[in-house]
Order: structure tokens, then sequence, then C-alpha cells
């Protein structure tokens, strides 16, 4: 009864995964999309889908963590070494990519004039000239969250899939 319950615990983990990697897919496109825009509006929407898609991405953690939890429980993965490495990449690559990727997003935000992500007493951002706005579009960050992001889901499925210690 309990190697069932843990298998759909599995199932849940599995599924929680492709909600995370959904919602993160939904903020790199966009985050290689913004390179091609220059117009504020434009670039106002696309960041607020990006900002949106984050709550699915938080639904796909918590999934994750609770399945996750269960499951190593259950099927007494705690034991393992492959569980824990899982564990440690999934907080040391979140806590690398959180300030890699809020940081871009919201000097972009400032360069066109939002206040999202500012505190109530920062003074109102003031728009960048188009030159200094396509210098920052045109970093290399996307592809610096797409290396660390995509790097480390895919050592941590080997990790889950492979189980090497």
């Amino acid at each position: 009864m309990l190697s069932d319950l843990g298998a759909w615990f599995v199932f849940i983990h599995v599924f929680a995964a492709f909600v995370f990697a959904a919602g993160h897919g939904v903020s790199i496109v966009i985050a290689f999309r913004l390179r091609r825009e220059r117009e504020p509006a434009r670039i106002a929407a696309l960041l607020d889908a990006s900002h949106w898609s984050l709550n699915v991405v938080a639904v796909g953690l918590l999934g994750l963590l609770i399945s996750g939890v269960a499951a190593g429980w259950l099927r007494a993965s705690f034991a393992t070494g492959w569980f824990w490495l899982s564990v440690v990449l999934l907080v040391v690559v979140g806590g690398l990519m959180t300030p890699l990727g809020s940081t871009y997003y919201t000097r972009v935000r400032q360069a066109i004039g939002q206040r999202r992500g500012l505190k109530e007493t920062d003074p109102d951002p003031v728009p960048v000239s188009p030159e200094e706005l396509d210098r920052l579009l045109s970093s290399h960050r996307p592809e610096m969250l797409l290396l660390l992001g995509g790097g480390g889901f895919l050592v941590i499925l080997w990790l889950m899939m492979f189980r090497p210690f």
C-alpha cells in the first residue's frame, strides 16, 4: 500500500516538475523576446507576462517540495546521496537564479520608467535613452539564466532517473 502511495507521489512530483519548468519556460522565452523590443509599452507587457509566470513557478515548486518529501519518505530515499544532492542543487540553483533574474528584470522595468520592484520611498525611475535601453536589452543575462537553470534541471533529472548513489 505504501509503495502504491509512493508511486502516486512520484507521479505528482513529475507533474509538478513540468509545471515548474513551464513557468520558467515562459520567463526565459520572454527574456529572449525582450531583445527585439524597444517600445516601452510592449516591454512592460512582456515583463508583466513574465512576472505572472512566476505564479506558475511557485505552484510547481510547492508541488515539487511536498510530493518530493512525501515520495522520499515513502520510498526511503532520505538515506541516499542522490536525493540530498538534488535538494542542494535545487536550493543553490534557485539561490543563484533568483537575484540574476530579478535584478535584470528590475533594471529593465526602471529603464522604461516602471516602479514595480521599488520601495514606496524610492524615487520614480526616469526612463533611459534608447541607446541605454538597447544596451540593457542586449545583455547576456538570458543565456546565463538558461544555462544555470537548464543545466541544474538536467543534473537533477539525471540524479532522479539514474540514482547513481
